[in-house]
């Protein structure tokens, strides 16, 4: 068996869809930063680009445990708010993790803390919610 065959069969590809926490609709405009396995060194982000109907795709290697998406500055420069971590106080704000193999085999819906939307995921989707910042959040950044 070739390199290129052993690595196609270990590595997975997750999809990621950012929902506004007000509308469930889609934000399009917003890359995502991705963090596997507690790694949080800029050297370890990845970043995934959403197409127009606003899923991105993540390919994720077979020792991926776990993974921490945030909401990143659109073309605008417009940012967001996880709103998985909205009640969040202290060094531990938005230090959120979640598990890859549920993600694959049941699909994961962040925690909506910013209002009542809900989604609904399929195995191998993670779907999260965010707000925009707000002038205060805007003007400390």
């Amino acid at each position: 068996m070739s390199y290129s065959m052993l690595h196609a069969q270990t590595d997975q590809t997750i999809t990621i869809q950012m929902l506004d926490s007000k509308t469930g609709r889609p934000i399009t405009t917003s890359e995502f930063q991705v963090w596997a396995n507690h790694d949080t060194s800029r050297d370890h982000i990845r970043w995934v680009r959403p197409s127009k109907d606003g899923v991105g795709e993540l390919v994720i290697t077979h020792d991926t445990d776990v993974i921490r998406v945030l909401a990143q500055y659109g073309p605008s420069r417009w940012s967001y708010v996880n709103c998985d971590g909205a009640n969040d106080r202290g060094a531990k704000a938005f230090d959120h993790w979640y598990a890859v193999p549920e993600i694959l085999n049941s699909g994961v819906v962040a925690p909506n803390h910013c209002s009542t939307a809900k989604a609904i995921a399929k195995p191998g989707e993670f779907i999260f919610f965010v707000r925009p910042m707000n002038f205060w959040e805007k003007f400390r950044e």
